[in-house]
């Protein structure tokens, strides 16, 4: 129903689209070293990989992307003496099936123990199907799973673009819809590979681009990730309080 009303609207959809895409600043992500910490292998390993979001596009540093607080909050949920490596893979624009074709390699090429998994912004703006989505997530969770037996993965849902000021209408209204049809089916992927589930970004804070989050933002997304995480079931990593 979204996707069709979309489709309906898709002259004037396509006009609004080209002009932001012309208006909004296109910011890189952060400069800094996309990995770091503890590479030990008593330490928890965490990947956040996807798009824009999850290399932390709209903050100068990766300590003030989602990478960054996740860090500093998981060490401070495991106690004293916990260490944390880290690592951030994913490009701005990539749609779930190429995120999965750039960066497999990349992706799998540690040990992992927790992933935060965002896709889905450009799977919404490029209007793309809900099975076509759910059939790439499942893809991209097969293989961090495959990898990585035990791991804890994190699905983040598709952004809140009912709530984006910065796009006008239909345009908000058309992709509104469409990611929350895009959610539901991100919640019911995470449900089938047993994966955490967390709200996508709403808008809220925003960076200077008026588009991707600012340093709250990813605050605030990283509070839906550690919400999730908690109430996963203990597994070997320990229960969600060792987290």
């Amino acid at each position: 129903m979204s996707r069709a009303l979309a489709f309906a609207l898709l002259p004037i959809v396509v006009r609004q689209g080209r002009k932001l895409r012309r208006d909004i600043p296109r910011l890189p992500p952060p400069a800094d070293a996309w990995s770091g910490g503890d590479s030990a292998p008593s330490a928890l390993q965490l990947l956040v990989v996807g798009d824009s979001t999850a290399v932390g596009t709209g903050v100068e540093s990766m300590t003030e992307a989602l990478a960054g607080h996740l860090v500093r909050r998981l060490k401070a949920a495991g106690g004293r003496g916990r260490t944390v490596g880290w690592r951030v893979v994913g490009s701005n624009g990539a749609t779930s099936a190429q995120v999965l074709d750039r960066h497999r390699a990349t992706i799998l090429s540690e040990a992992t123990d927790i992933a935060v998994v965002l896709v889905g912004w450009n799977d919404t703006l490029r209007l793309r199907s809900g099975t076509a989505y759910a059939h790439e997530l499942s893809a991209l969770l097969d293989a961090l799973r495959g990898g990585n037996p035990g791991i804890r993965m994190v699905v983040v849902a598709p952004p809140s673009f009912g709530r984006f000021t910065v796009l006008p209408q239909p345009l908000r209204a058309a992709l509104g819809l469409h990611a929350r049809g895009l959610a539901r089916v991100a919640r019911r992927v995470a449900a089938e590979f047993d994966a955490g589930y967390a709200p996508g970004f709403d808008g809220a804070s925003l960076a200077s681009d008026r588009f991707h989050p600012d340093g709250e933002g990813y605050r605030n997304l990283a509070d839906g990730v550690m919400t999730a995480l908690s109430r996963m079931p203990a597994s070997s990593l320990g229960g969600p309080a060792a987290l």
